[in-house]
């Protein structure tokens, strides 16, 4: 079972105890960066399950970086730490940070990179990382995921709270253009959020905080790049050849898609493209 509010990484089952989980994402790609990480886990908690959630992130991409934990996280069990290091600002004043929820627990810097995690969850903290005993005997100011991150994860997985780490802190930093706003009585604006490897358009609005922020349901309509998109479907084998349309991706968040084709190559649209929605 899992105990609510311990943010603890063991699960009991029965007489058995699943070993404990960690999850890394980086935009390390290839190299000994990855591996040096893993021994850093192993070292402290040889026991440690390591999963691989990616290493291709693109370099620097914050933004892609809380994208693609937004993507994962949910469907670990509850217990699991999550690790993210995309750190442009790594060795600087930047913070290194424990957010928990009340099923997970999320370590990585002080950038963004947890934004969808603040907008989707209730938080019950944010501890800034800040007791050395829990480091590596020497950190590299280049590499904190091997250095503190790694070691701090293992820590956990092994009991330590997330209290024992540092001090709570209420102010965090959050991607604000990943939030949708109300530009009117019918009409939210927002953004490209992401464009995954088939040219989908993965937008920041979400069904539920849509009709919230409307305050009625309705179908679907965009404008993008003055086009107006307004066919809606379950899935894509629903449209006609080379339709744009729209459905509610496998992420929950609204995509613009092309009928086996890249809607971001048909309209020209990148990441960060404004996008409006009328609900009808």
């Amino acid at each position: 079972m899992f105990v609510k509010g311990a943010c603890s990484p063991i699960v009991l089952c029965g007489v058995g105890m699943y070993r404990p989980i960690i999850t890394l994402i980086t935009d390390f790609g290839q190299g000994s960066y990855v591996g040096s990480m893993k021994g850093a886990i192993l070292d402290v908690h040889p026991e440690s399950s390591i999963v691989d959630v990616t290493h291709e992130v693109r370099s620097y991409d914050v933004q892609e970086a809380a994208f693609t934990l937004c993507c994962a996280y949910p469907y670990y069990p509850p217990g699991a730490i999550h690790v993210v290091v995309v750190d442009p600002g790594v060795g600087s004043e930047r913070r290194g940070i424990i957010v928990c929820t009340d099923k997970h627990c999320f370590i990585g810097p002080d950038n963004g990179v947890f934004s969808f995690v603040y907008l989707r969850e209730e938080v019950r903290k944010v501890i800034a990382i800040r007791s050395k005993k829990y480091f590596r005997s020497s950190v590299s100011p280049t590499f904190h995921g091997r250095d503190i991150f790694a070691p701090v994860s293992a820590w956990m997985a092994r009991g330590i709270p997330p209290e024992e780490f540092g001090e709570p802190i209420k102010e965090h930093v959050c991607i604000e253009s990943l939030q949708m706003q109300k530009k009117s009585e019918d009409v939210l604006v927002g953004s490209v959020i992401h464009i995954d490897k088939f040219g989908n358009l993965i937008t920041n609005f979400s069904p539920r905080e849509s009709f919230n922020l409307l305050g009625r349901e309705g179908i679907p309509r965009f404008c993008v790049k003055q086009r107006e998109i307004t066919k809606h479907y379950r899935f894509y084998e629903e449209a006609a050849p080379d339709e744009i349309f729209s459905l509610v991706g496998s992420t929950g968040y609204y995509e613009i898609a092309a009928q086996k084709r890249a809607a971001s190559k048909i309209l020209d649209v990148g990441r960060g493209q404004p996008v409006e929605l009328r609900l009808l």
